[in-house]
């Protein structure tokens, strides 16, 4: 089954600006510098328990190929570690949407990257139990 490979894919990115919105509006926040994640309860039509948006302030970092290689990192990081969160959820349990915000100041490396996700993920298992 599709739920144990490390992919993320199109079904599995937040594009609904309603559903974008709602996060900011009554979403909870899990903050873990440099990222700060707001999530809210929300549903979809896929096969997954998260939609995750990723967004780098433009007043931050000035240059696009600075916020792009951000957003990499940040998508990379969650793609590996989000299998801990899907492990135990069956089709058509509760999804939520979920935006990753860098707070940082500098392009950080993929380890610190990676490891701040890993907090996160850590919060939002704990989140669910």
């Amino acid at each position: 089954m599709a739920h144990c490979k490390h992919t993320y894919g199109k079904d599995q990115r937040l594009k609904s600006v309603l559903v974008f919105d709602k996060v900011f509006e009554e979403g909870k926040k899990v903050k873990a510098y440099p990222i700060l994640a707001r999530y809210t309860d929300t549903t979809f039509e896929s096969d997954h328990p998260f939609q995750v948006a990723t967004t780098v302030s433009k007043r931050r970092f000035r240059k696009a190929v600075s916020r792009n290689r951000i957003k990499r990192l940040m998508r990379e990081a969650w793609r590996l570690e989000k299998h801990r969160l899907e492990k135990d959820w069956k089709k058509g349990g509760p999804q939520k949407a979920l935006v990753l915000i860098y707070v940082g100041s500098e392009i950080p490396t993929f380890e610190k990257c990676a490891d701040t996700i890993k907090k996160i993920v850590d919060v939002l298992m704990d989140k669910k139990a």
